[in-house]
């Protein structure tokens, strides 16, 4: 079940609001005024939602090593191993965001 809360409400009613989060009986949408602003889900839905950003971010990265390869015909093999650095930079700062650790 999801619900909407003010973050004036949320402050009043946190402990209860995790307590529902928390047993997997609601999500929370937290509005300030009146716009949406955040969500309070279940650890287990965290790690769900990690986990298909992990994945994605890897399907993106094997997308672009293999256009790579694919181009590796036409490109010089500095330009090559470049780009190849330059993906692998960026798929290993989508690994290691804050947002995605679950400490």
């Amino acid at each position: 079940m999801q619900k909407t809360i003010s973050s004036s409400e949320l402050r009043t009613h946190i402990k209860r609001v995790l307590n529902e989060v928390g047993y997997g009986a609601t999500q929370y949408v937290v509005e300030k005024f009146g716009e949406p602003t955040a969500a309070i889900i279940s650890m287990e839905d965290f790690r769900l939602l990690q986990s298909a950003k992990q994945q994605e971010s890897l399907a993106s990265l094997q997308e672009v090593v293999a256009s790579l390869r694919a181009r590796s015909e036409r490109l010089d093999p500095e330009e090559l191993d470049s780009l190849i650095e330059e993906a692998r930079a960026e798929f290993y700062t989508i690994q290691h965001r804050p947002d995605l650790d679950a400490n």
